[in-house]
């Protein structure tokens, strides 16, 4: 009994893979951040899902404000109604951002995340609280970054 429930548990689904590489986005540069930066916790975690959700401003509404991220991935508001027309990347970073940013979709959550990265120092920070990317990080940190974002959401 203990051999079927032991190899039955060792064999993980596709799904249940798949749901956690989903989880596991950040990794490893997350960890990379912390002991880099000498941050706590989950500092880094929530660092990468704040700009992640920059990052998806920028290639989903590059004209609207930050704090337009919960309509975007609640598909309402002005911002979202005005989008241009996107390509099916586009719909697919839109898909995969509405599961890895969930929080976001509430407004007040989001808008305490963007007040938390506006005080971080400006070295740690890709983007400013503006949503635009910004000169404080090197080159090779900022493709870093983006490139690990592009793959999140693929």
């Amino acid at each position: 009994m203990n051999a079927v429930l032991h190899s039955s548990s060792s064999t993980a689904s596709p799904a249940y893979s798949a749901f956690t590489s989903l989880l596991n986005w950040q990794e490893p540069l997350a960890t990379r951040l912390q002991f880099r930066h000498d941050l706590p916790g989950q500092s880094a975690n929530r660092l990468l899902n704040i700009e992640l959700g920059l990052f998806l401003i920028v290639e989903l509404l590059p004209f609207a404000a930050p704090e337009a991220l919960p309509d975007l991935l609640n598909g309402e508001g002005v911002a979202y109604r005005h989008r241009p027309v996107w390509t099916p990347r586009q719909h697919r970073y839109l898909s995969r951002a509405r599961t890895l940013l969930a929080p976001y979709r509430n407004r007040e959550t989001w808008l305490k995340a963007l007040t938390a990265y506006a005080n971080l120092r400006p070295g740690l920070r890709v983007f400013t609280v503006q949503g635009q990317y910004t000169t404080g990080v090197s080159s090779f940190g900022l493709h870093e970054r983006l490139s690990l974002f592009r793959r999140a959401l693929a």
